[in-house]
């Protein structure tokens, strides 16, 4: 892309691996341990780094495998609860599935952890899952896509009522409370995201939330997709961020980096795409889930073909590419290896990314310094 006089400044943050395995589903990755302590140092890392924020998401089941992928986890409100202790300035955001959580129980949660945090709190709601995630606990509502976004935005309604009233009386399609008191109130209204890809999705992100998170594989699809956001709060009449997640996979050159695909490929968990896949299916009421999870068969790869592959220089070349396309106000970014990775991007991609126009939280932490 070369430099440019278009400058883009962004909010930077890592999809913290509460989940063994991380994001890649094979035998042959670095070791991605779902321990408190793993994703302490990650976090600390990140924040050492200059990264606006760490995002952790919510699972109850993993799909087994030779990798076991997923089938060990750390919850996400506990856990950013205890890194609110372990850091000073890093944003932190936990995942709450809607039909999990009943909003009352996360509201006074939510207070909690922003004493701790020190007004760092946030929270990344999840419409549905998958019928087994949460099926096994009884608590998976057999509903249509438009209902669980109804679902979720009754819930966040309750939740932000809760946040700035004294007293709430609510009676709706989901949740009933009488009189109910939650106190004390957070010291500001939490950050809320929410990642969806239809214009349901994104209506109920943008309606509700202050982060829409996108996904694309290219810089065409992340324009498109930055079109739509931009149509639907035209038509909402309130705009939010927009942010995207990639996998970064760097190498001290292009070669070295893809040596790296193709070792982890080589590793590919068949049979727990198979079973993800397969999990997802049984969503008969969602069909872009399933459908996205099914196409995974025709050719199960371990890495993602949206990856952001190469040297520091190509990789910064490559997301500078996508930020301009959207364009993005921030990144979520996920590692093969979360340690060594994340301080390569942040030493070795973020200085460059400047050269693309693209101005990072690293870069304003320097000049507030």
């Amino acid at each position: 892309m070369g430099s440019t006089t278009t400058e883009r400044t962004i909010d930077t943050g890592v999809f913290l691996p509460v989940g063994n395995g991380g994001w890649i589903i094979s035998t042959t990755t670095p070791d991605v341990p779902a321990t408190y302590g793993y994703n302490r140092e990650v976090t600390r890392l990140a924040e050492e780094l200059g990264f606006d924020f760490a995002l952790s998401m919510a699972k109850w089941r993993g799909y087994g495998g030779p990798s076991q992928h997923w089938d060990y986890t750390i919850e996400s409100l506990s856990t950013m609860g205890a890194l609110a202790e372990a850091t000073e300035r890093i944003k932190l955001w936990g995942t709450v599935h809607t039909m999990v959580w009943h909003p009352a129980v996360v509201a006074k949660m939510v207070a909690t952890l922003d004493q701790v945090s020190g007004g760092r709190v946030g929270l990344n709601l999840v419409s549905g899952s998958n019928p087994f995630d949460q099926g096994q606990m009884g608590l998976w509502k057999d509903i249509g896509h438009a209902e669980r976004y109804a679902l979720a935005e009754e819930w966040i309604t309750v939740a932000k009522r809760l946040w700035s009233e004294d007293r709430v009386d609510h009676s709706g399609t989901h949740f009933t409370l009488e009189d109910c008191v939650s106190r004390p109130k957070p010291s500001a209204m939490p950050t809320i995201i929410s990642a969806g890809t239809s214009d349901t999705g994104l209506e109920f992100a943008i309606r509700n939330c202050d982060v829409c998170f996108v996904s694309g594989s290219d810089d065409q699809t992340l324009r498109q997709m930055g079109e739509r956001v931009r149509r639907i709060s035209a038509e909402v009449g309130k705009e939010a961020k927009i942010y995207a997640l990639f996998m970064v996979i760097p190498g001290a050159t292009d070669e070295e980096a893809r040596e790296r695909v193709m070792r982890y490929d080589a590793g590919v968990d068949v049979e727990a795409i198979e079973r993800q896949a397969y999990e997802y299916s049984t969503d008969v009421k969602e069909n872009s889930m399933r459908t996205k999870n099914l196409q995974r068969l025709e050719d199960p790869r371990a890495v993602s073909r949206s990856a952001v592959v190469g040297s520091p220089e190509s990789i910064a070349e490559q997301l500078a590419t996508l930020i301009h396309a959207a364009p993005l106000d921030g990144v979520t970014l996920t590692f093969p290896d979360f340690i060594g990775d994340l301080r390569t991007f942040g030493e070795e991609v973020v200085p460059r990314l400047r050269d693309h126009g693209i101005v990072t939280g690293a870069e304003k932490l320097k000049v507030a310094q």
